[in-house]
């Protein structure tokens, strides 16, 4: 009799154990499906909400040379992809996050986390759920690793980009963006073939400056126009404002089309200066 009842407690022991197992496996996977499924929400939400302005960062920071070539360095960027890594470089203001998506990830996606800790916790789950990758560039799925996180960002906000140029968000204004960066770039390689130190400003807030072209005492704010038309009075009155807003000591407008006679008239008053891009070589001429 007390073997009959040893047996049965040892019987209920074990299916307790079991019992209480298979609830903390249910209760982890749960957990981990609530991470996972919190951690792609809040990037796809946080790219939703900012996909205009990640287009035209992506717009402005790939560097397109003379024969339609695209660099996407400047908005892919090289991020250290291990925790302590990106905590040391973010510590010590790396330039490595200071702009592209790089600089989106610790700006807007890690705020939003809260922490570095809980952004990777997150990740984790998601890979948990989530193991295997289809990696394009090796043509085959693989298991996804903690390092692909920012593989996997990069991949989302490259998807959000692409749509909406796909969905015609302006072809016709990503033709004028991408043609006005040509002529910014362009501006910008003459000015340092001619020995000015030369910065862009943020495509948002710029203030209607696209170049700052620094020499000696001179801080010259500098509005590039590769327009159909002649330019008028509103790029005159951006540049002006724009150069109180940067700090210039001159504001300088370069148009291929000419300015209308009101842009000239009201530069005058402004003492902003008219020129095209042939006479940008010589710009101090101008300036002095």
């Amino acid at each position: 009799m007390k073997n009959f009842i040893l047996i049965i407690f040892i019987i209920l022991l074990i299916f307790i154990i079991v019992r209480n197992y298979q609830i903390k496996k249910k209760r982890f996977k749960l957990n981990n499906a609530l991470n996972a499924n919190f951690f792609i929400q809040t990037i796809n939400n946080l790219i939703e909400e900012n996909k205009y302005n990640l287009l035209e960062e992506r717009i402005r920071l790939i560097q397109i040379d003379a024969y339609g070539n695209e660099d996407y360095k400047k908005w892919i960027g090289n991020p250290p992809l291990d925790e302590k890594s990106i905590e040391k470089n973010i510590l010590n203001g790396s330039k490595r996050f200071k702009e592209g998506i790089p600089y989106f990830w610790e700006k807007v996606i890690l705020k939003k986390f809260g922490s570095m800790a809980l952004f990777f916790e997150k990740w984790r789950s998601y890979c948990d759920m989530n193991p295997n990758i289809d990696d394009e560039i090796i043509g085959s799925i693989r298991k996804l690793e903690t390092e692909d996180w920012f593989v996997f960002v990069a991949s989302q906000i490259e998807k959000s980009c692409l749509n909406l140029i796909e969905k015609n968000y302006s072809n016709k204004n990503k033709e004028n963006y991408k043609k006005g960066i040509r002529f910014e770039n362009y501006c910008m390689a003459i000015l340092k073939q001619n020995g000015w130190e030369v910065k862009e400003t943020p495509n948002t807030g710029d203030q209607g400056v696209d170049l700052i072209a620094s020499i000696n005492d001179l801080r010259i704010c500098i509005q590039c126009k590769d327009h159909k038309k002649a330019i008028g009075n509103k790029a005159v009155q951006e540049i002006s404002a724009g150069k109180l807003f940067w700090k210039g000591t001159h504001a300088v407008i370069v148009s291929k089309t000419g300015f209308t006679k009101s842009a000239h008239q009201l530069a005058k008053s402004n003492k902003v200066k008219l020129i095209n891009e042939y006479q940008l070589k010589d710009l101090d001429n101008f300036i002095v």
